[in-house]
């Protein structure tokens, strides 16, 4: 099979949508109200020296991915511990994406539906481009992402009457608290969540390419999820925000121009659709890496319609209700994806960097 290698303008449409994925629709943390965009802003200065570290990881594995790199680094034994974490991690992570679109359609289009229906129908969707390859991934992405940007900007620009600049004061009313909180979850969810790439570094075109590709990823995508933050808290304001499952959908819904304009929220969730769509695809290609690594196996496609059908079926049952759905996107995740998004890679370069200075050192000659 020949190796799979997408240019570096599709890299980052696939990381642009992945980042902005759910997070369009169901919002960031919104703990701190009007200063929600302060909390965006700071998340994503965050990552991006977490974006070069992953970055540094690609220069020091050319042509390796995460589990090529635990196993290369910990050993055969620790490397397929960590590595089968990180398949559940993007296993469980693309089925929370599942589910977020399941109880989209429920709650809002597709109310006497199963939930099951429309999450199998992109669950199978998904399964069909990841067993085309990374490459139709790709090439998807980028025409997506135009779409993407088209639909977001005339939107915003169909809201400006719809904005009330008052839902701006009282800035920092509840202090730094309710801010610092949100900056953890803005960090894990969404923007951290890119360590999924790291399971996909074997498609990118060079050594050297992945500062560019991630690091331009998270400010595009960032800026896009702060312009919509701030359209949602201008239009709603931050009480009927906080209390919203899809304030981006409500948000949109009071779009009229003239009474001629109206009920465009379906444009909106048509880019809700498509932007889960490369998240989902994107975990269940990096879960079928992880099994192809961990049991050395031939190819990932042998069990892409496996892992994929599992995933459908975790998103079905993994919450009771979206009650409980939104609580833990806010609550407990921040603390339950850290060890995947930080601790573990800061290990993993930490050792991979001690380990490449004693072997440059060893190779000197001596004087």
């Amino acid at each position: 099979m020949s190796k799979e290698i997408i240019p570096g303008g599709q890299s980052i449409s696939i990381v642009i949508l992945f980042i902005i994925g759910s997070s369009l629709f169901m919002g960031t943390s919104g703990e701190s109200g009007n200063s929600i965009w302060i909390a965006i802003i700071l998340a994503v200065l965050l990552a991006i020296p977490l974006m070069l570290i992953y970055a540094r990881l690609h220069t020091l594995f050319p042509g390796k991915n995460l589990f090529d790199m635990l196993i290369s680094v910990f050993g055969r034994v620790i490397g397929r511990v960590f590595s089968c974490l990180y398949i559940w991690y993007t296993l469980h992570l693309g089925s929370l994406v599942l589910r977020n679109f399941g109880e989209f359609s429920k709650t809002v289009v597709l109310t006497s539906t199963p939930m099951l229906a429309p999450m199998l129908i992109i669950g199978l969707l998904c399964i069909w481009v990841v067993n085309a390859g990374m490459e139709v991934v790709g090439r998807s992405s980028k025409f997506l992402l135009l779409f993407t940007f088209a639909v977001i900007v005339v939107v915003q620009l169909l809201s400006v009457p719809k904005y009330d600049y008052q839902h701006l004061k009282p800035l920092l009313h509840s202090g730094w608290g309710p801010v610092f909180s949100d900056v953890a979850g803005s960090f894990t969810f969404p923007f951290a969540e890119i360590v999924v790439f790291l399971g996909a570094f074997t498609v990118l075109p060079r050594k050297g390419s992945a500062a560019r590709v991630l690091v331009s990823g998270v400010v595009i995508a960032g800026v896009i999820i702060l312009g919509v933050s701030v359209r949602n808290l201008l239009v709603l304001g931050p009480e009927i925000l906080s209390s919203l499952y899809f304030p981006s959908y409500v948000a949109v819904s009071r779009i009229n121009v003239g009474d001629f304009l109206t009920r465009i929220e379906g444009s909106s969730a048509i880019v809700f659709i498509t932007s889960l769509f490369i998240k989902t695809s994107l975990c269940l290609y990096v879960s079928c890496q992880g099994i192809s690594r961990v049991f050395n196996l031939e190819s990932y496609r042998s069990v892409v319609l496996q892992m994929g059908l599992i995933m459908v079926y975790m998103a079905d049952f993994i919450y009771k209700d979206i009650t409980q759905m939104q609580y833990f996107a806010y609550h407990i995740y921040k603390v339950y994806a850290l060890p995947f998004q930080l601790f573990i890679p800061l290990l993993l370069w930490i050792t991979a960097e001690i380990t490449a200075r004693r072997a440059g050192a060893r190779e000197e000659p001596s004087p």
